[in-house]
Order: C-alpha cells, then structure tokens, then sequence
C-alpha cells in the first residue's frame, strides 16, 4: 500500500474540511435567527414595511497586511515608479517586496484577487487604463 499516506493525509484535509462546513452552518443558523428577530420587531412597529425590499449589505474583511486604503495607494505608486505596463502578479510580487510579506500560494492568490478589484474600480474611475501585451497577458498603466 504505497498509496496510505496520500489517502490518509486526504481524510485528514476532508476532516478538516467538513468541521469548517459545519462551524459555518451554525454560524448560518445563528445568524438567520437574528435576522428572524429583526424583521419581526421591524414588523411590530411597521407592519406595511416590505423586508423584501432591504438588500443586504456587502461585509469587508480587514487585511492583516495593508491598512484601510494601503494596498491601493501602493499599487499607484508601484505603476508610477516603474514607468512601464504591468500585470497584476508583477504589481503583486512586487507589493509583497515592498511590505516584507511571505510569498506562500495563499498570500499570492488573495493578494492577486484584491489588486484586481482595486485596479478595476480605479479603471472606473479613469485612474488606470489596460493595456493588452503581445504576449497576450492583460497589464495595466496610470492614464
């Protein structure tokens, strides 16, 4: 059985795993009770209110490794001081320099994710524009 130690180290993942599923679940239930109680003392003093009409509210979680508004202000300076197109994993190597932080899968993909989201609101708001490289990888430069 030379294939025991990838099976056990699979359950290990799936038990792991399936305790997260069900400590989210009961944070769910917890959750959708004190939503049950909002809307019934919601209905107590307006009884004509539609709950259907109240949307929820996106939730940010906060980032151990930038301070509210950092990352952003980072990526801006990192486009105006290389002077050249970059991709976002190029911006994203070279915040995690910048900010001394370890460069695991985990901190690269989350970090990635957020630099694009802050690239295309800037791309909204005319700050940065996409440029499209022969290669074919999609960068981006300071309008």
């Amino acid at each position: 059985m030379a294939e025991s130690h990838v099976v056990s180290g699979l359950l290990s993942k799936r038990e792991e795993i399936a305790g997260q599923i069900t400590t989210i679940q009961a944070e769910i239930g917890r959750l959708q009770g004190a939503l049950t109680h909002l809307d019934n003392t919601i209905k107590l003093f307006s009884p004509q209110y539609d709950l259907r009409t109240i949307k929820g509210k996106r939730t940010y979680t906060k980032s151990k490794n930038f301070e509210r508004g950092e990352a952003q202000r980072m990526t801006l300076n990192v486009l105006r001081e290389l002077k050249k197109p970059l991709c976002s994993r190029e911006i994203v190597d070279e915040l995690l320099e910048r900010k001394n932080i370890e460069s695991t899968t985990a901190n690269i993909v989350n970090l990635q994710k957020n630099i694009l989201t802050i690239l295309h609101s800037l791309k909204k708001r005319n700050i940065v524009i996409q440029v499209d490289n022969v290669g074919g990888s999609l960068k981006w430069k300071i309008a």
